[in-house]
């Protein structure tokens, strides 16, 4: 007889394996289970309530700008949500929810079963309870210790909260892509409407996003959105919630989105200081919110900058002939389209998508040279209409705004500097390539219907003042390019002012063919305010608190260092340029705009076909850059110059500044030579380099026509006028010239009349300090007669017929002894 099975050996093994078993499963739980079982009782549930809180901002003065919440959420009650977006969240992501206590264990089991027969974890088992814990507590470590300690923080909230409370706080919390949290945010940021006006097959698109927003969020990628819509759709039929017709017809449907801002107080600044919170201090950190932001806005310069933008464009808009869609008209189109959106509820075929805006954009930034802080900024004309914030992200052409860096960086050579001169004549095209390879290049930049070109020699200050691009290109061919590539010096060179963007290797870079950000523009002509340092990098936050008053962000004293971004003579060489640029050359219109009496300079930038148009200038204080153009780059309008259309913005913006940022004067770098120069002959001035002007009243004034140049220390420039020469100078300035160089004894009467504006010069002191080689005479000092108040006492002098006198037979005469000659022995 067989033994009975108690007592057989495999009998035992069984029960010795099972009671191992038993004991490990004790251990493991005494080890593991139980402690993150105690821990997950110490996790305080009303976080779970908490969602974020509104943040203040405050500009440099410490007065309140706005409340916004840091990260785009805007809370609503469950009652809020239609029925078939439960349905569809609870059929993609949990469809027992209302069953379980907080852990789905049979769908813990299938998914255990479908990933161990896959050999990859290809299913999850969170249930919506677990998903709120995760998100609330930051449970996002992946290990089989978070996923338990989620579990029993999720049934703890089962004990907490109602299932509709559950589902409200969830869908309140959670992300959904493109920086939009909860439905509400969603709705409004993809469909542009609330979440309560969802339609089935949209409520389908945001309960697929969950599993992956930014892989699947639809205005990227609608494809992959209508693929997990439509596997929504089908687990609500397998959920009963639809029949297989209504997901059929829901699966007909496109995916459309309509995008809309949600939060009518931000603002293109606002929204980069929301991002820029984010950013440094981690969407997790800011979801809390609450937090007081101290930020460097000047508020009265950034309303005017925005008021500017409005009314200048306006203005551009009323043009007559003006043939593209302006800002009023697509406020019509919107209006329309939005009354049909909502005759439709939203059920609105492919071929009426919500209207984009197509009317002429612009965008202003004004940044503080001292440390980068950004004064104002102005990204767009609507931030509800689009809020691509052209101001820090658009990178267009630069145009001629680009020119006065190859000056810049041509003046550090040691023969190279303002009074250097080249031909200025017509080129062909082919030297550049813009726009086309045949043909003359066209002079656009110089900011005039009809250009002329001298066809003589002129200097590098005329030609950056007046936006020369025949001489531009020469310049730039001889500085900047090595058999038609940019030099590597040049491109390092550009990095250093501040612009990061690549160049294009190739001769159209000389007319700013390449593409730069608006905010790199700014950084870089910041260098020619500060002798040719800049900020190190631009910054709009300076100090974050939180709720409990808590520092949570400090900007540190490394970021406020500026940086070298060009030699100091090459940089003032360039800013005096710069100036003239703008008060009588290009930029000299400023003044019908009303540019106030103050230091300043700047410099036109129109690129090719009148597409981007720029104005780049700067005070001691502040440097502001405006563009203006449209988003898909086309002509505004024929001969639409940059100082026409951008620099009445910047005008606008520039006077407001110095109400809070006093402009001062510019000083020369110490270390440059002070030359006095010939605005005739570009040459070293003499005594000659006078011009005659005619004044209001008809007589004739010599005026001296000169400037003075700051060169660098050796620079081989020593010629002087030769315009200017003595010939034709009167008789009695040319007889005291003669008898100082000994060259003659001839007396020659003056004609005083000429020069009876001038007022006489009388020799105070002694006009040779020191050892005199030449023994010159010396005046002699002596009182004179004044009056108690200290003026001189008028003393009797001869008058002529012209004064009411009696006639004056012979004409006063200059007697001069010529000065003994010099004896120089070789």
């Amino acid at each position: 007889m067989k033994p009975p099975f108690y007592r057989r050996v495999w009998f035992s093994a069984l029960v010795a394996l099972v009671l191992l078993a038993g004991v490990t499963l004790l251990g493991i739980y005494a080890v593991i289970v139980a402690p993150l079982r105690e821990k997950a009782e110490t996790y305080d549930l009303d976080e779970v309530k908490k969602l974020e809180a509104a943040s203040i901002i405050y500009d440099r003065n410490g007065d309140e700008l706005s409340r916004i919440f840091v990260l785009n959420r805007t809370p609503v009650s469950i009652k809020d949500i239609p029925q078939h977006f439960i349905d569809a969240l609870t059929s993609q992501e949990d469809s027992r929810f209302f069953s379980h206590n907080g852990v789905d264990y049979i769908g813990l089991v299938r998914a255990v079963y479908l990933n161990f027969r896959a050999g990859e974890v290809t299913q999850g088992a969170s249930t919506i309870t677990q998903q709120l814990a995760r998100q609330t507590f930051g449970l996002m470590e992946r290990s089989y210790k978070r996923k338990l300690m989620e579990a029993f923080v999720a049934q703890r909230i089962e004990k907490q909260f109602s299932k509709s409370e559950i589902l409200e706080l969830y869908l309140n919390r959670i992300f959904f892509g493109k920086n939009f949290y909860g439905i509400q945010a969603a709705s409004l940021g993809y469909f542009g409407k609330d979440a309560k006006d969802l339609t089935l097959w949209e409520a389908a698109t945001l309960a697929g996003l969950i599993k992956s927003p930014n892989n699947i969020e639809p205005i990227k990628h609608p494809e992959r959105a209508k693929k997990e819509r439509d596997y929504v759709l089908e687990r609500m039929v397998i959920e009963k919630h639809l029949t297989r017709e209504e997901a059929e017809f829901a699966k007909m449907k496109p995916v459309l989105t309509a995008p809309q801002t949600t939060n009518a107080q931000l603002n293109y600044a606002y929204d980069a200081v929301r991002q820029e919170v984010a950013a440094r201090l981690g969407e997790e950190q800011a979801s809390s919110g609450g937090f007081k932001i101290y930020t460097s806005i000047d508020k009265e310069m950034q309303k005017k900058a925005e008021d500017s933008v409005k009314a200048r464009l306006a203005e551009i808009e009323k043009r007559q002939g003006y043939e593209h869609q302006t800002y009023e008209q697509f406020r019509t189109i919107y209006k329309d389209w939005r009354t049909q959106m909502t005759a439709s509820k939203g059920d609105v075929t492919s071929s009426v998508p919500r209207p984009k805006p197509e009317y002429l954009q612009a965008a202003a930034l004004v940044i503080d040279n001292s440390d980068g802080s950004v004064l104002a900024m102005v990204g767009g004309r609507d931030f509800v209409d689009s809020q691509y914030n052209r101001a820090m992200d658009s990178l267009r052409p630069v145009g001629t705004a680009f020119i006065p860096f190859i000056y810049a960086y041509g003046f550090n050579q040691a023969n190279i500097f303002p009074m250097s001169q080249l031909l200025d004549d017509a080129l062909g095209n082919d030297r550049v390539m813009i726009g086309g390879f045949k043909g003359i290049l066209g002079e656009y930049g110089m900011e005039v219907p009809n250009p002329k070109w001298s066809r003589q020699n002129i200097s590098l200050r005329e030609a950056l003042v007046n936006s020369n691009n025949s001489v531009t290109v020469r310049l730039g061919e001889q500085v900047m390019l090595d058999r038609g590539l940019l030099r590597p010096g040049f491109k390092d060179f550009i990095k250093a002012t501040g612009i990061q963007s690549p160049l294009r290797d190739a001769a159209s870079t000389i007319l700013g063919a390449s593409e730069a950000k608006l905010d790199e523009l700014c950084l870089a002509y910041s260098c020619f305010a500060n002798g040719g340092k800049r900020p190190g990098a631009l910054h709009m936050i300076q100090r974050i608190t939180d709720a409990n008053d808590k520092t949570v962000f400090q900007l540190d004293e490394a970021t406020l260092q500026p940086v070298r971004g060009m030699d100091e003579i090459s940089a003032w060489q360039a800013h005096t340029c710069l100036d003239e640029a703008l008060h009588r050359g290009t930029g000299a219109i400023s003044k019908e705009y009303g540019l106030g009496d103050f230091p300043a300079g700047g410099k036109t930038g129109t690129h090719h076909e009148y597409k981007d148009l720029w104005f780049m200038g700067y005070t001691s204080a502040v440097t502001c850059g405006v563009w203006v153009g449209f988003d898909k780059q086309k002509t505004i309008f024929d001969q639409a110059f940059s100082n026409k259309l951008a620099l009445p913005i910047w005008t606008d913006i520039v006077n407001a500044s110095t109400k809070g940022h006093t402009a001062q004067d510019f000083n020369p770098p110490e270390s440059a030579e002070k030359v006095e120069i010939c605005r005739a002959s570009g040459l070293r001035a003499t005594d000659f380099c006078y011009d005659k002007i005619k004044a209001a009243d008809g007589t004739s004034k010599n005026v001296r026509n000169t400037y003075f140049e700051y060169l660098r220390n050796g620079t081989p420039f020593n010629a002087t006028c030769s315009v200017h020469t003595g010939t034709g100078i009167t008789q009695d300035i040319t007889a005291f010239h003669n008898h100082m160089s000994g060259i003659s004894e001839t007396v020659i009467p003056a004609d005083i009349s000429k020069y009876a504006h001038l007022d006489s010069v009388h020799i105070q002191d002694t006009i040779v300090i020191g050892l005199d080689p030449y023994n010159s005479e010396q005046p002699i000092l002596r009182a004179r007669p004044v009056n108690d108040d200290g003026s001189p006492i008028r003393r009797a002098v001869p008058v002529g017929p012209e004064d009411g006198g009696e006639p004056v037979s012979e004409q006063p005469v200059i007697k001069l002894q010529p000065p003994p000659r010099l004896k120089i022995e070789l």
